[in-house]
């Protein structure tokens, strides 16, 4: 269905959200039975999105055809254990095969079960420099969190990272929006180390997390899994912007009273307890969508990186209410393709501007064009 679309260019590029549901190995093969040589890459997802709204057990396909773009595909493996020289690997890989042309950004899919993805996208940046544009997902397995799966030209792979560098003459715009809004007085990480919460004021962080949520959603959390419970008050952290938070899911709980995180907790930084409507989510992504475009004379596709946590929280319904805020924006013929991810990665504060950092609970747009 892609490729009858695309004329008069031939497919340089496939961009594959597919469902953990199938055997990942033919899914593939079927695209390659298609696309041939085609560059590919993508993900095995938490859900997939169409121009149309949200989706499930499917198999979408966005391919980009351009005079003005190029670009690599890499993939750096051993990420469980290795994650800093996975980034690196992958990000050296794409930047070897575009050697000569101008870089615009680096498009990634991580693996979604990764709690150190912090240091794959430093890996990255020591390759691609700490001003270089990284965005991304991380791959989701439908809520089964067991094993996910990333693509690459002809490899489906696990414990990995795998990104496609563009360049050339194009402009991919950025917008990152998650329109939750605190709702506890402020508290400083007194104590942290990478994802690992320790201390909240000086007290155990578990401790003070349990006044606002109480004791039996705490019992809940020394086991694993994703709730309803357990998204719907993120922990907010201050960035440098006014009224900007990073959002951080509390992933499970340690006698300690330490709380493993979805992403870096940085040390010395206030935090807050966070919770979000649909209105707000709704205006969020919009905002994320002018963001997107507002740098681009025309957008040529839209890529859609949307958290779980914003599906499972919100509601199918109002996941196709976001779609169609986002079309709103950008236009009713723009292609646009996406996913409901485990993890976003983008800049932190303005789009395109600053160091990439993890992101979770947010909707994170990609525009392609010129």
């Amino acid at each position: 269905m892609a490729r009858a679309q695309l004329p008069p260019h031939s497919p340089q590029l496939a961009i594959v959200f597919g469902s953990s549901w199938f055997e990942q190995s033919l899914l593939l093969g079927g695209v390659r039975s298609i696309l041939g040589g085609t560059p590919v890459i993508g993900g095995s997802t938490a859900g997939e999105i169409t121009p149309e709204g949200p989706t499930k057990h499917s198999c979408v396909v966005l391919l980009i055809g351009s005079e003005k773009l190029v670009w690599s595909v890499g993939v750096g493996e051993g990420l469980d254990h290795a994650p800093r020289e996975a980034g690196h690997q992958a990000a050296y890989q794409a930047a070897q095969g575009l050697q000569g042309h101008q870089r615009i950004g680096f498009l990634t899919f991580g693996d979604g079960l990764a709690t150190r993805y912090g240091d794959v996208i430093r890996g990255m940046e020591e390759v691609l420099g700490t001003s270089s544009l990284i965005v991304g997902g991380l791959a989701g397995d439908d809520l089964h969190f067991s094993q996910t799966y990333q693509y690459a030209n002809d490899l489906v792979v696990s414990h990995a990272v795998v990104g496609v560098l563009f360049g050339g003459t194009g402009k991919l715009g950025v917008g990152i929006q998650h329109g939750f809004a605190p709702i506890s007085k402020s508290r400083q990480i007194t104590r942290a180390h990478a994802n690992v919460l320790h201390e909240l004021d000086g007290q155990p962080a578990a401790s003070v997390y349990e006044e606002y949520v109480g004791r039996e959603l705490i019992n809940q959390m020394h086991s694993g899994g994703m709730t309803r419970q357990r998204i719907a008050y993120p922990l907010g952290i201050q960035t440098g912007e006014t009224n900007q938070w990073l959002l951080r899911n509390v992933v499970s709980v340690h006698d300690d009273g330490s709380m493993d995180c979805s992403g870096d907790i940085p040390e010395g930084s206030w935090l807050q307890l966070m919770i979000v409507s649909r209105n707000l989510a709704l205006e969020a992504a919009r905002t994320a969508a002018l963001a997107a475009t507002q740098s681009l004379n025309r957008v040529a596709a839209v890529i859609l990186y949307d958290s779980v946590a914003r599906r499972k929280l919100l509601g199918e319904r109002y996941l196709a209410m976001e779609v169609a805020a986002i079309r709103e924006v950008v236009g009713p013929s723009v292609p646009l393709a996406g996913c409901s991810t485990y993890g976003e990665q983008a800049p932190v504060g303005v789009a395109s501007a600053g160091r990439t950092g993890v992101h979770t609970g947010s909707v994170l747009i990609v525009a392609v064009g010129t």
